[in-house]
């Protein structure tokens, strides 16, 4: 995008934003787990740096303490490869003799590498979106749910699988383009992924700019908004 067509951009998005209600948003962490962000976990074993996950965890750690209290909920998502919840195609690409690779039930790569507080919630899913649970989902219409803020690994599977399920459910998706990281390999991916989002699926920004709109956007809410839920 360039000259005029950026501007209206620019303009558009703003609009946007301006329409977040931070009690009805909700703030996810995808997948803050030893197996995706922990030296001498599965995929650090496998080869992979994961340090860009492992710092992107650090950075979300930060930034939780600044939003609980402002959004609307924060919900916590592990993915668990339970080879009794897994579809044939899932165990075709993910099992090695009749084992996950990764985020297997039986050790402790699937646990959390940030423990939630006691108001936020933790799903568990089998599948690369968080929408795939419908505890969450059910949730999401109780709590009048608008605007879903994503943060979390990788960015280019569960990251987006969630962003682009919960856009096609009708959800607002905001990606916090800082939040979300996956291992140094896959970083071109990650960068792709970013920009796919912001063009067809999501709003991307940073979480400094969203602390700031919810900031501003609960003086224009109140206690209540006009925005549909999905």
């Amino acid at each position: 995008m360039s000259g005029s067509s950026e501007l209206k951009y620019d303009a558009w998005k703003a609009s946007v934003l301006s329409k977040v209600d931070p009690q009805r948003t909700a703030v996810l962490v995808i997948d803050l787990q030893k197996d995706f962000c922990s030296n001498g976990s599965a995929l650090a074993r496998l080869g992979s740096d994961v340090s860009p996950s492992r710092a992107a965890s650090e950075r979300i750690a930060r930034f939780l303490p600044l939003v609980r209290g402002t959004a609307g909920l924060i919900a916590f998502f592990k993915l668990v490869y339970d080879p009794n919840d897994m579809s044939e195609a899932q165990k075709e690409r993910l099992l090695r003799d009749g084992k996950p690779i990764i985020c297997s039930p039986f050790g402790d790569g699937s646990d959390l590498v940030i423990t939630p507080t006691p108001g936020d919630y933790t799903f568990v899913k089998h599948r690369y979106s968080a929408f795939s649970n419908r505890e969450f989902r059910n949730l999401l219409r109780e709590r009048a749910i608008t605007t879903v803020a994503v943060t979390g690994v990788d960015t280019h599977i569960c990251v987006e699988g969630t962003v682009r399920h919960g856009y096609d459910l009708g959800y607002r998706m905001v990606v916090l383009s800082d939040l979300v990281a996956t291992r140094r390999s896959e970083f071109a991916r990650h960068e792709h992924s970013l920009a796919l989002c912001e063009r067809y699926f999501a709003l991307t920004i940073d979480s400094g700019t969203f602390l700031k709109i919810c900031e501003s956007n609960r003086k224009v809410f109140g206690q209540g908004t006009t925005d549909q839920a999905p």
